[in-house]
């Protein structure tokens, strides 16, 4: 009977053809991602294989599978999802069973018997010819999203290394990425790897009309993401309750040719972020830190110009007088309220606060000074971290 099958594989092509251009229009229907062409030979072929592994045996012939792999590699490249192949592999295997049957039914009783009792072997074969398929699919799938990886990867590389300012490198990244060549871009740097759950944009991101692209890049993971209409601000909003480890969110630029700036500066936000301080640092939000972060040797030098002998003390020594610079600030330069932070009495923190301008030898009532002991105190905070 499945010789006789064979024989009329033009007409099982035919109709499988036409039903499937019905049930999956979206792919198959007027040429849409399949050429009618494509779907009927593909229907033969794959339908051959399943009669020949009934006819011959599971054993005794390999070159059944070619024809499924083929498909599944095709469809793949195509862009048809796995579950519309699938779908018309279920819709032949039906149709393979109704012109067996008719087959069948024109055979004695006996014959007919027979064939029913071991319709068990159709599925086996239609069952094997579908896995091959989906290997087939997969494996290819596999290849083409590694090879979009390594080009999107490639492409962010060189927009955050700088080069994007050259108009070939700018079209060949709008291209790729499917990012605007001109708009309001930041960057988003996330120590972690690319695997981990958060390196996955909010949600809300995407009906709000902003575009991001992830991608590795050194130990980060990059996001360049295209704000549209949102504010830098609503971002971080966003992305802060997301965020479970070290991120830095870059101030704003224009376009991709400065995203190498936005990289920077996302750096530079990061490393305002304590190495064990999980959490998103956005740069606007820390721009006194960023200016101490961005120099280090003149972190260093205003450190030791505005602390003075403060820093030659005793490590416990210099730790009260610090700390209680600290919280007179915190506390808005008020004892009482420095002393309550410290569990002091207020006398205490004016005898600490004498002492401080005795070893830098200048006021605390004068603005600049306050200005660079604030600074310093960053810059000491972030050197000690280093």
């Amino acid at each position: 009977m499945a010789a006789v099958v064979l024989t009329e594989l033009p007409s099982f092509a035919d109709r499988l053809t036409a039903r499937g251009a019905v049930e999956e229009k979206t792919f198959y229907a007027g040429g849409g991602r399949v050429a009618p062409a494509d779907m009927r030979q593909s229907f033969m072929d794959n339908a051959r294989s399943a009669l020949v592994l009934m006819t011959e045996g599971f054993g005794t012939r390999a070159d059944w599978i070619a024809a499924p792999l083929a498909t599944g590699r095709r469809r793949a490249e195509q862009g048809v999802p796995l579950e519309a192949v699938l779908h018309l592999f279920r819709l032949g295997t039906e149709l393979l069973w109704e012109m067996l049957l008719t087959v069948a039914r024109r055979r004695s009783p006996d014959e007919l018997t027979g064939f029913v009792d071991s319709v068990m072997v159709l599925w086996q074969a239609t069952d094997r010819v579908s896995t091959a398929m989906v290997e087939g699919y997969r494996s290819r799938e596999i290849q083409l999203q590694t090879r979009a990886n390594r080009r999107r990867e490639g492409l962010v590389r060189v927009l955050v290394e700088g080069r994007g300012a050259d108009p070939a490198v700018a079209a060949e990244a709008e291209a790729g990425l499917g990012l605007p060549g001109h708009g309001r871009y930041v960057v988003v740097l996330v120590v972690c790897d690319l695997a981990a759950e958060d390196v996955v944009p909010a949600p809300e991101l995407a009906a709000l009309g902003v575009r991001v692209v992830v991608a590795p890049y050194r130990d980060r993971v990059v996001w360049l993401v295209e704000l549209g209409g949102l504010t830098a601000d609503r971002l971080t909003g966003l992305l802060a309750p997301h965020l479970r480890h070290r991120a830095g969110l870059s101030g704003e630029v224009d376009g991709l040719a400065e995203i190498g700036i936005a990289y920077q500066l996302a750096e530079i936000a990061l490393h305002t972020q304590p190495a064990d301080a999980p959490g998103l640092a956005a740069l606007d939000d820390r721009l006194p830190e960023a200016l101490v972060v961005a120099s280090p040797r003149l972190a260093h030098r205003l450190a030791a110009r505005a602390l003075g002998r403060v820093l030659d003390l005793e490590d416990d020594e210099r730790h009260v007088l610090l700390d209680t610079l600290r919280a007179w600030f915190r506390a808005d330069r008020s004892a009482t309220r420095a002393g309550e932070l410290l569990y002091c009495h207020r006398n205490t923190v004016l005898n600490r606060l004498r002492k401080l301008e005795q070893l830098t030898g200048a006021s605390l009532e004068d603005d600049r000074h306050r200005l660079c002991c604030r600074l310093a105190l960053m810059a000491h905070d972030h050197l000690r971290r280093e």
